[in-house]
């Protein structure tokens, strides 16, 4: 008779488990949630996290004596005696870059966290166990708006409080909408650690998409740019000097290039493919830092089919680029010849001689010997006669002329998503405001802000406790600088109005394109505008948007207050914007020197954060607030955690007469002194 643990007899539906049980199958599991939830016809999907650190390179045996690996022809292997594992028990280790051990964030025992697939409009519970020892976290459901469930969309300080310690936090929101998201960690730099994992969301049996939505035939490749520091805070601190080197991982695994050519064989994620097959490919940049070009190694095309979860018309391209917090999906034949080839996402960088910062997996077709060590792939030239390579998604206007390539951008596509609406934001009474996430500043002060706003978080949940915020921005003007809590109150009497935000990246601060999420909310793309360039693809002297659609009227060229040139384009007049099915995202990359115009309706009452979703420079203070609504937003649920700094009254009181005794003592020393 086989006696099962009472952990796998209640994944079987057999009975009932504590919550402590729970947390500890899926830790032995590595998965995340119930097996008799997240179906189709289940009305909800519930799942467990626990979140605790973890090391790179070691594999801890399930309870047994922990075993360094080492790295040799394509497969970890035991450091000291060189023996093989099994390729089932291998896909678990985490190697990362394989470059020495480093201190990671693991989510129920792997990295990154393990996937959640739930159905459209089922109730998503996720229990998280915070077992760090000494951080606080919280988990942001990316792309999900959180309708009616503000307080699950976890932003620290901003919906709730850290989860500390030994504490456990249970979110539940409705899985709308459908397509690829992800969760990841919401407060200072965790997600740089590794602290995320898939979301997707199946849609509803019978809607017009573009097939396959799961199965087989659908690979999962969230990307990350890895750094060879200890902690995120280390992270942060060589950005804001300049010193931040990386490699990137596809499922949290990659190679380390020591030179352009030598890299250390690390085992890659692999996605097996049958010849003449299509596949869909959910690509997600939880990147800190970089975008990504993605190609896929002697296959082209390939097909866009969605971005940020909504779907668009099919768009034939030879790469896109991806941005962090963007989500593309994409469609592959594989109808190359079978072998093994590699999926490969490039930073934007200019490269020295000796540098490839690159993240890779391997394409394998099933009934090829695999390569586990394949070359570096050989760049694609773009010929000039013939076909000239399209790239989707460019943070800039143009290549250099010389290189043969085309940008397709946001103002290039349209949407195909089922749930689009583009009637709703086709209103003439549209509140306008522009907004511009830069870097402006003087004399070494130059911090990211949201129009000369250093955004400082609150101390306590904004949400829950929103009497307590301060949200004093006095010592802001235009011609300044400052630190605060930075809110704009927006639909301040509930009436859906349609609001156009103008998102720039203008002025002295222009130096990067961000990558900007709204959080409860997706916006319709209605126009993006960029810079003036050469045809060596540099940005033209002064030709920043800046000198061409918009005036900034302070003469330190902050741009916090800025405002159409053509003042008839005011209040949502511009007179080129895209009414033709309009593509819906919900993180959009805003060209340095240039702008995005967004339009959404204001109907989800809330406090949502509004930030670049470049991990650093919003730890740097590069996002805002967006109180939606406040006088319809729903309450809180009972005995809803709240926090805030404490001072102590009485040793207030105590100081104050300490410091008029040392005063007395100090004047009564100074007259005697004085006799003398």
């Amino acid at each position: 008779m086989v006696i099962f643990p009472v952990a796998y007899v209640a994944q079987q539906g057999i009975s009932q488990t504590t919550e402590k049980e729970w947390y500890e199958y899926f830790m032995k599991t590595g998965e995340a949630c119930k097996s008799n939830t997240c179906r189709l016809g289940d009305s909800t999907c519930e799942c467990y996290l626990t979140i605790e650190h973890a090391l790179t390179m070691i594999y801890t045996g399930q309870g047994k004596q922990a075993v360094h690996l080492k790295i040799e022809k394509g497969k970890a292997v035991r450091s000291d005696n060189g023996k093989e594992f099994e390729r089932s028990l291998e896909e678990t280790f985490i190697l990362a870059d394989g470059y020495k051990s480093r201190i990671v964030i693991a989510v129920n025992g792997r990295f990154p966290g393990p996937t959640i697939t739930a159905r459209e409009n089922q109730e998503v519970i996720v229990h998280v166990r915070n077992l760090m020892h000494t951080d606080s976290t919280t988990i942001h459901w990316h792309g999900l708006h959180q309708k009616r469930s503000p307080w699950s969309d976890g932003v620290a300080f901003v919906t709730q409080c850290p989860i500390l310690p030994g504490q456990s936090y249970t979110y539940k929101f409705n899985a709308k909408p459908f397509g690829t998201s992800f969760y990841h960690a919401h407060i200072g730099d965790q997600r740089s650690m590794g602290l995320y994992g898939p979301l997707i969301i199946i849609p509803t049996p019978g809607q017009k998409v573009v097939m396959p939505q799961e199965g087989d035939k659908v690979f999962v490749a969230i990307i990350q740019d890895w750094n060879h520091n200890d902690d995120a805070d280390t992270s942060y601190q060589k950005m804001l000097f300049g010193d931040f080197d990386s490699s990137g991982l596809i499922n949290g695994r990659g190679r380390f290039y020591s030179s352009s050519t030598f890299h250390n064989d690390v085992p890659l994620e692999r996605f097996e493919v049958e010849k003449n097959e299509d596949y869909r490919f959910r690509v997600i940049s939880a990147a800190t830092l970089y975008p990504f070009r993605v190609f896929v190694e002697g296959h082209r095309p390939i097909y866009i089919l969605a971005s940020d979860g909504f779907e668009i018309e099919k768009k034939e391209v030879e790469s896109f680029i991806i941005h962090p917090g963007e989500r593309i999906d994409f469609l592959l034949n594989a109808d190359s010849k079978i072998g093994t080839y590699l999926l490969v996402a490039e930073t934007l960088e200019v490269y020295s001689e000796n540098e490839y910062h690159a993240a890779e997996a391997i394409i394998h077709y099933k009934t090829a010997d695999i390569q586990l060590t394949p070359q570096k792939v050989t760049p694609h030239t773009c010929e000039s006669s013939g076909i000239t390579c399209r790239v989707f998604n460019c943070p800039f206007n143009q290549y250099p002329s010389k290189e043969n390539r085309i940008c397709v951008n946001f103002n290039n596509v349209t949407s195909n998503d089922p749930n689009s609406n583009p009637d709703e934001i086709k209103s003439d009474e549209v509140v306008e405001m522009f907004f511009n996430f830069a870097f402006p500043g003087e004399n070494g002060y130059t911090p990211g802000s949201v129009n000369g706003h250093q955004f400082l978080p609150p101390t306590i949940a904004a949400y829950a406790q929103p009497d307590l915020v301060d949200y004093t921005c006095d010592a802001c003007n235009a011609s300044t600088i400052c630190e605060c809590t930075y809110a704009v109150t927006i639909d301040k009497d509930n009436k859906d109005k349609v609001y156009q935000f103008v998102i720039t990246n203008i002025g002295g601060g222009a130096n990067w394109s961000h990558p900007v999420h709204l959080h409860g909310h997706s916006f319709y793309v209605m126009k993006m505008a960029f810079a003036t360039y050469d045809s060596d693809g540099q940005l033209v002297p002064n030709g920043g948007q800046d000198t061409i659609d918009i005036i900034c009227p302070d003469s330190k060229k902050f741009c916090s207050d800025a405002k159409w040139r053509n003042e008839s384009w005011t209040n949502g007049k511009h007179p080129d914007l895209n009414w033709h099915n309009p593509p819906q995202k919900d993180t959009i990359i805003i060209p340095s020197g240039g702008y995005v115009i967004i339009r959404f309706k204001a109907d989800n009452p809330g406090v949502w954060f509004f930030h670049c979703h470049i991990d650093l420079h919003n730890t740097n203070g590069m996002g805002m607030i967006i109180n939606e609504s406040p006088n319809s937003q729903p309450k809180v649920p009972n005995n809803f955690p709240k926090c805030n700094s404490f001072e102590n009254d009485a040793w207030k009181v105590h100081s104050s007469w300490l410091q008029v005794i040392l005063q007395l003592l100090f004047t009564t020393l100074l007259s005697i002194l004085q006799l003398f």
